[in-house]
């Protein structure tokens, strides 16, 4: 965790928890935990697009800030939909109906949750959202060990490179490279969260 404080310690300890029970369905660091944790991990970041554009409608973003995050929230939300669209879409990581009904309705769970935490306390729900980024750092850092140098030398999904000629993309604006293997992929995606992990801890603070 990047923040250090007594509040970021229990929102990384709950997420811990919870990775730990998905863990039994989904132990291998591969694109069918990829698919399925990216659907619930958006939806945290849809979640909060909601409730910033709720809070900002009743009046109650006057020095901007919720705007800003709402602007922010956004734009993770873009990339973290990539990242479902190249394991869900175009690796098929949801082919089994068992994957994608446990996910959506654990997506639903935490869209609710998310939301309602991000109207009562927001920071509470950055650093939430801090924690869970900090464990998919780890996921895609165990994908590049784990998986086989065959499927990481495999041609980069069409996805991740239309993503990429995205002018504002975050990959296009970190300066990386156009990818051309799933190993360049994974390394962006690796970066994606770091960076993740980052913005979530400077929404905690935001407020």
């Amino acid at each position: 965790m990047e923040t250090k404080t007594r509040k970021a310690e229990i929102a990384h300890k709950i997420i811990e928890t919870g990775e730990s029970l998905l863990n039994v369905v989904w132990s291998k660091a591969d694109e069918r935990r990829a698919a399925s944790l990216e659907i619930i991990a958006r939806t945290a970041y849809t979640a909060e697009e909601s409730a910033c554009h709720y809070l900002e409608t009743i009046g109650l973003d006057r020095k901007g800030n919720i705007r800003e995050t709402l602007e922010l929230a956004r734009y993770q939300d873009t990339n973290e939909q990539t990242h479902e669209d190249i394991f869900a879409r175009d690796l098929n990581g949801l082919k089994n109906w068992g994957d994608r009904f446990l996910a959506r309705h654990i997506a639903v769970i935490i869209y609710w949750a998310f939301a309602i935490i991000t109207l009562i306390d927001h920071e509470l729900a950055a650093l939430l959202g801090e924690a869970v980024e900090v464990e998919a750092v780890k996921t895609y850092k165990r994908m590049l060990i784990e998986q086989s140098d065959e499927w990481l030398s495999q041609p980069a999904v069409s996805t991740a490179v239309h993503y990429w000629n995205k002018p504002n993309s975050m990959w296009k604006v970190r300066g990386d490279n156009q990818p051309t293997s799933m190993r360049d992929v994974v390394e962006s995606i690796v970066k994606d969260e770091a960076d993740h992990v980052h913005a979530n801890s400077q929404k905690a603070v935001a407020f």
